[in-house]
């Protein structure tokens, strides 16, 4: 069956957060973008993600990026159409060696008008009496951050983004490059030629980016979101978005009903870069075992279900945009490692600023 070439300023490979937030930012420039995933929009890691938002950096790699981001999402988008933050508050707990970090970190933020205090484990259990937080370790409580559902803001980008973004609904097989400059990727559904390409199609980048002798080392790892649902229900309604620094372990309300969302860092790399409901009994067991020590809760809590998924790791353990010049138009935007959902915006932005000089 023959296809027929699509012709667009600029060409993006992956339909997650960040490829979507670099279209709308593209189309806003008023460049026309065509969007190319099999899947559609959110079809991988994004459509799983916890969809948490906050301004604090524990890394500190990204502080501005995740401190615009959070901004962004609480004027819900450019064009105030993205569904509202969940703003059920947001606390990282972090050892005490990294206090001094996230005391600098805080000073940052609040000066650049952002609601965020260091709390002692005493006051965190105070105001959050279901948590149990040892007397090693404090906390960053961000009170308008928390948590997004992630599908319905990959809708709203999209609509945002207008009759300029077209998407295909392919898998993208190559990059198109005359001498050093690219010229568009093929697809399974014909080509797409444009001056500048955008890889943001997590390790699928990989392959596509060495199709045009460019290494982009990237590899898998196993997520759980799993699902809880606590006997006890008293303080609930009022549990913040949890990231525990010192154990991987993370956790927040599911909606407004009666169930918790939790997860623990996994070692377990290389993994089928595949989104499937359900979680193994197995890894609800290990998220359970962890969490229990932060929120006491879940100790008991009998298991609902969930989604087993992957994140796309960068072996240096940060994301980057990388301007390419061989082949000149290629940018590449990979390696959030679980964390692009928050700087999405952010990230989006340059990016688009990057492609936008791509193609002039």
């Amino acid at each position: 069956m023959s296809h027929t070439a699509t012709v667009a300023d600029v060409a993006v490979v992956g339909g997650g957060i960040i490829g979507l937030v670099t279209a709308e930012r593209l189309t806003a420039r008023g460049l026309t973008v065509v969007l190319i995933d099999e899947t559609g929009i959110a079809g991988g890691a994004t459509g799983a993600s916890g969809g948490l938002v906050r301004a604090f950096d524990p890394g500190g790699h990204h502080q501005a990026w995740a401190a615009a981001g959070l901004d962004t999402y609480l004027r819900q988008g450019w064009h105030g159409t993205w569904p509202r933050v969940r703003a059920q508050g947001s606390l990282t707990l972090v050892a005490e060696d990294a206090l001094p970090g996230a005391v600098g970190a805080v000073t940052e933020l609040r000066a650049a008008g952002h609601k965020a205090d260091v709390l002692s484990a005493q006051e965190i259990t105070t105001r959050f009496p279901g948590l149990a937080v040892p007397d090693d370790l404090a906390g960053v409580y961000e009170p308008e951050a928390g948590w997004l559902p992630v599908r319905a803001v990959a809708t709203a980008v999209l609509r945002d983004a207008g009759p300029g973004l077209r998407l295909k609904r392919a898998r993208a097989t190559r990059l198109l490059a005359t001498g050093s400059r690219t010229t568009g990727v093929a697809t399974t559904a014909g080509q797409v030629h444009a001056p500048a390409v955008l890889l943001a199609a997590g390790v699928g980048s990989t392959p596509l980016a060495a199709s045009a002798g460019v290494h982009l080392p990237l590899c898998t790892r196993s997520v759980g979101y799993c699902l809880f649902e606590p006997r006890e229900q008293a303080d609930l309604a009022e549990l913040p978005t949890v990231v525990d620094r010192t154990t991987g372990a993370w956790l927040r309300p599911w909606g407004t009903g009666s169930l918790v969302l939790a997860g623990v860092t996994s070692k377990e790399t290389d993994v089928p870069a595949t989104v499937r409901p359900g979680v193994t009994a197995r890894e609800q067991q290990r998220v359970r075992d962890v969490v229990r020590h932060r929120y006491p809760r879940l100790a008991q809590a009998p298991g609902r279900g969930g989604t087993t998924a992957y994140d796309a790791m960068a072996p240096a353990g940060q994301g980057e945009v990388t301007v390419h010049t061989s082949p000149a138009g290629l940018v590449t935007a990979t390696g959030w490692n679980g964390g692009g959902f928050k700087l999405a915006p952010a990230v989006g932005e340059f990016a688009a600023a990057r492609l936008a000089e791509a193609v002039s």
